[in-house]
């Protein structure tokens, strides 16, 4: 079989509009190609040439790559410019009275800090941020986070707890830098989504209860409790749920009142939105249901005085908060050891979620996404921010796609909310002072809802589908975030993800290749007759004469070999002596004899890595088939450089050049490819050429008890 039997140089399918099967020209391809090769070319010096040496980048190039905005600055013009502020106007109406909820109502910290996570961080992602239509600000989840984290010390006398806000989001912003420098950006590969939408359920569930302690005005018996009964209602989420039912009774029926009316407002106002929406009348996305409810009662307030009826105002804005201070020195280092993993599980937790809004974008309008590019500028702006007192800030999802939806064209409309922002809490905040606290809580908890609506139908997709390891970690999950600590739900969420993709990572692949009977290539011999479609191995220009040859075991690793999953190939290798599969479970008794197998052909054609402990126990499989009197062959090795090299330096091609030796000593029998390329020996080019060597050797020897001479040889 020569080379060019194996590599046709006609193509069986037409090209471009040629509708001739066999018509195919390098000169016509390369043409059809200008965009792509500016020059026509051969394969071979394509091969060789720099579009395929993969060129370093210049510092131009790298400059542009971390500072997106230097691509985008030199053709920026009014028209993107009228478009990205009315899009920051748009934003300002709902994101400043939900930033002002999140600090006050739910991380329980002045409403500044979270003013400050909607001004600091969205100036510098301008700079930094690659995807435009990004809006990074504060969370819910990440404010609850923060709020659980500082609650112990709110009652300590002088604690000021913006400095703890500062250590949560500066541990936060350095530890995404650093993952971003080093390029850890596959982790969000590691979470799964059902592992965010169980946090996110418990989340949403926390909220609620939360939130219901001040819309039933036991804020102040929440407060004003004993050390004993605090630690008792403290602990966990489901506590304070014991607390709301301990102290119903004591309800305060005009804060009670007025919160039901504006959630009944607020969800009628977003449910007509919805049905507006689905009649194609997208302009009803704009409308600001937030800020209308929040002036509507700041106004009544005012009007007819509710703060004589009990019900607490937000008064004056402190803005002596809104202060510099830098991370990691001063008199808040003492507070980075106990908060360092509030600060670690904002940072997963808030990456993950800005990289599902960044990759649905990039979806949506065709964006090329870095996951490493989105883990600096994330770090980057909560470093700064964190400098300023800000909460911690991420991009999300739902106010990014109304950024698009209202015009923005760049990362400058964040700029733009910013700027707006600035100036209205600089200049406007005191017309705010009569703008009732329950009406924050009740904005969260619409909030709320809106993350819990979409988990009943997740769960009965997985249930549907049998996803019963999807539901495990959603519930395990949302368990762990409800009756312990939002930390602990994370945590165990994240070990048993992680679990699932070691178990899966460390499981060997092995297929058993055999001869399709109705097609003339090799398909996986535990698959299902009925279900051999496809092949495993396409060798359209093998020989029916060399099927399934008696003795000989064709096994393919399709896969990577690493220190993770190597061990567990010897071990279902053993499997496929004694059963002929991997899948059979240990148990069963032996069906193959001990010397049934005299021939193993490995199809590496899928191997893309090997790392130096796998290489080691390939070298172990090897020498321990060649003690056993076992022919070993290599077929279709990949010719990656790297994996070319350890085979050598692991001595697992001596030992194979070996085994040929001793073979061709015997029967005068070659088992080597036809290949003349002197690096491709002692390798195969493909499973049929190997095959022909087993044949060629059996028909040498004149018999087949080719184990019995190969056992009987000195060592090397």
């Amino acid at each position: 079989m020569s080379a060019s039997q194996i590599f046709p140089t006609r193509s069986k399918l037409p090209l471009g509009n040629n509708n001739k099967p066999n018509d195919f020209s390098i000169d016509r391809v390369m043409s059809e190609s200008v965009p792509l090769l500016q020059h026509k070319q051969t394969f071979e010096s394509l091969s060789n040439s720099n579009y395929l040496s993969n060129p370093e980048p210049t510092l131009s190039d790298k400059v542009s790559y971390y500072l997106p905005c230097v691509s985008w600055l030199p053709s920026y013009n009014w028209q993107f410019f009228f478009g990205d502020l009315v899009a920051g106007l748009s934003l300002a109406s709902f994101q400043m009275p939900l930033s002002m909820s999140y600090a006050t109502a739910i991380a329980r910290v002045p409403p500044i800090c979270g003013l400050i996570g909607l001004i600091i961080p969205p100036m510098i992602y301008a700079v930094f941020g690659s995807v435009p239509q990004m809006i990074v600000g504060p969370e819910a989840a990440l404010s609850l986070i923060v709020g659980t984290a500082i609650e112990p010390y709110t009652h300590e006398k002088g604690v000021d707890v913006v400095d703890l806000v500062i250590v949560i989001t500066s541990v936060s912003g350095a530890t995404l830098l650093g993952f971003g420098l080093a390029r850890f950006g596959f982790l969000d590969n590691v979470l799964s989504t059902s592992l965010l939408k169980g946090f996110i359920g418990g989340v949403g569930l926390v909220m609620l209860i939360n939130s219901s302690i001040t819309e039933l005005g036991l804020s102040e018996i929440y407060e004003n409790l004993d050390p004993e009964a605090r630690s008792m209602y403290h602990r966990a989420p489901y506590q304070k749920l014991r607390f709301v039912y301990r102290y119903f009774p004591e309800t305060h029926k005009p804060t009670a009142y007025l919160c039901l009316a504006s959630l009944l407002v607020l969800l009628l106002i977003r449910t007509v939105k919805s049905w507006c929406i689905s009649r194609n009348m997208n302009k009803a996305v704009f409308v600001p249901e937030i800020l209308i409810v929040l002036l509507i009662t700041t106004v009544l307030s005012w009007a007819t005085d509710w703060q004589s009826m009990g019900i607490k105002v937000l008064g004056h804005v402190n803005t002596k908060h809104f202060k510099f201070s830098l991370p990691f020195c001063g008199d808040i280092v003492k507070y980075y050891n106990p908060l360092i993993g509030a600060g670690f599980s904002c940072a997963i937790l808030g990456f993950f979620e800005s990289t599902t809004a960044s990759k649905s974008l990039g979806s949506m309008y065709n964006l090329p996404i870095s996951s490493n590019r989105e883990l600096v500028a994330l770090g980057s702006i909560n470093l700064v921010g964190s400098m300023f007192g800000a909460l911690p800030s991420f991009g999300g999802y739902g106010r990014s796609k109304i950024n698009a939806l209202s015009g923005a064209k760049t990362t400058m409309s964040g700029f733009c909310m910013a700027l707006i922002i600035l100036i209205v809490t600089i200049f406007f905040m005191s017309y705010l002072y009569y703008l009732p606290i329950c009406i924050l809580s009740v904005i969260i908890s619409t909030v709320g809802f809106s993350l819990l609506e979409e988990i009943p139908k997740d769960i009965y997709f997985h249930w549907r589908n049998s996803g019963y390891n999807e539901l495990l970690t959603f519930f395990v999950t949302i368990i762990a975030t409800m009756f312990y600590s939002i930390e602990a739900g994370i945590i165990l969420g994240v070990l048993y993800s992680l679990v699932r993709v070691v178990r899966h990572s460390g499981q060997s692949r092995i297929q058993i290749l055999t001869r399709s009977s109705t097609l003339d290539t090799f398909v996986n011999a535990d698959e299902p007759q009925e279900q051999r479609s496809d092949s495993i191995l396409d060798n359209s220009s093998a020989c029916s004469a060399h099927s399934n040859v008696d003795g000989c075991l064709i096994i393919k690793i399709p896969e990577p070999l690493t220190f993770i999953n190597s061990s567990d190939l010897k071990a279902r290798l053993r499997r496929v002596e004694l059963y002929g599969s991997p899948k059979i479970h240990p148990a069963t008794p032996r069906l193959r004899g001990e010397n049934l197998t005299r021939f193993v052909i490995f199809d590496l054609n899928g191997m893309t890595d090997l790392d130096s402990t796998a290489a080691q126990i390939l070298y172990d499989i090897v020498h321990n088939y060649k003690e056993r009197g076992i022919c070993i062959m290599f077929a279709r090795v990949p010719t990656f450089k790297k994996i070319r090299t350890r085979l050598e330096t692991s001595k697992v091609k001596q030992l194979l050049v070996e085994v040929a030796n001793d073979i061709r000593n015997m029967t005068g029998a070659e088992i080597q490819g036809t290949s003349k390329d002197i690096s491709n020996l002692p390798y195969f080019l493909t499973v049929d050429e190997a095959l022909k060597a087993v044949t060629e050797i059996n028909i040498s020897s004149g018999y087949y008890d080719l184990s019995s001479y190969l056992s009987s040889l000195p060592p090397y």
